[in-house]
């Protein structure tokens, strides 16, 4: 696994007031959702289902913001838009593989970052 941390929780943070209990819960139905969101997301680019691709997308860019997922912030909007014009679609299956590769990689690493969360807030 890469060293570098994927992902931030500063804004996430921000927006919660500091309310690590919150937090917990958000982490929590990102780990539910995103790989969900994901697969769907797979699913449709084998069926070159666009319109698919283009909603999947849009559904993802918000946990990718919130979760400050900086090196496929652009390419989520960048596939989300091309899916939705239906305009250079051959750039679809490079970031297909991006997408997936960080995305993975920074479900894991937010996988760490719960248990982190919660021997933070249940230690006794």
């Amino acid at each position: 696994m890469n060293a570098n941390k994927l992902f931030n929780l500063t804004n996430l943070d921000e927006m919660l007031g500091g309310d690590r209990q919150a937090m917990l819960q958000m982490v929590k139905i990102f780990l539910q959702a995103t790989p969900e969101s994901l697969t769907e997301l797979n699913n449709c680019f084998e069926k070159n289902d666009l319109e698919g691709i283009s909603k999947l997308a849009h559904k993802l860019k918000s946990s990718i913001d919130i979760f400050s997922i900086v090196d496929i912030k652009n390419d989520i909007r960048r596939m989300e838009n091309l899916a939705r014009e239906n305009v250079s679609t051959e750039e679809i299956p490079d970031l297909m593989e991006k997408i997936n590769k960080i995305l993975n990689e920074a479900i894991e690493q937010v996988r760490v970052e719960k248990d982190v969360l919660q021997k933070e807030l249940y230690a006794i």
